[in-house]
């Protein structure tokens, strides 16, 4: 038996219940838990309705999932879409040829990877579960630009409302519910 979407339950994204995690994974960062979507077929249904709503206007052929719960979004998203998806991840976790960034984030600094040959699309749409700085985001659409592939926009479930005015991004961006 089918879940009811997003119209039949009456229910849009930003009524769903979100739990945060104070200090973790480190002191001063307030986490939002994204499983409390992922765990409940009817939430989860409305999360991926309303982003595939929402950025049905953005002209992509290309999903490029952060590491790692853009990977279930990027996945539903594509597979809605009729598109691929690869993966940006954390260094060290792709096997074969890959390319890396370093860049800072709102709690220290990371590096991320893609493997460029996984890039099928030419037009991509770069997809995360939480923007705040816009970091990650940033840096996954420059290895995607070295790789000379068009970055028409990003998406996320979650913007975090405090950082809007210090982030400068190079892209449009959807997100679902400010937090």
């Amino acid at each position: 038996m089918r879940d009811a979407t997003v119209s039949e339950a009456g229910l849009g994204f930003d009524s769903l219940p979100l739990e945060f995690f104070q200090d973790y994974p480190e002191p001063g960062v307030n986490f939002i838990d994204v499983g409390c979507i992922f765990d409940n077929p009817a939430h989860w249904r409305i999360a991926i309705d309303t982003l595939a709503e929402r950025t049905a206007g953005l002209d992509f052929d290309f999903i490029v999932a952060m590491d790692a719960r853009g990977f279930m979004l990027a996945g539903a998203l594509a597979y809605g879409r009729g598109i691929g998806f690869a993966m940006a991840r954390k260094a060290g976790k792709l096997p074969g040829h890959a390319i890396r960034i370093d860049y800072k984030r709102e709690y220290g600094s990371a590096t991320i990877e893609i493997q460029p040959e996984r890039i099928k699309g030419r037009r991509v749409l770069i997809v995360d579960d939480v923007l705040a700085t816009g970091g990650t985001i940033e840096a996954a659409a420059k290895l995607l630009r070295q790789v000379d592939k068009e970055v028409v926009g990003a998406a996320a479930l979650f913007d975090v409302a405090f950082f809007k005015d210090k982030r400068n991004l190079s892209m449009p961006v959807v997100t679902l519910r400010d937090v």
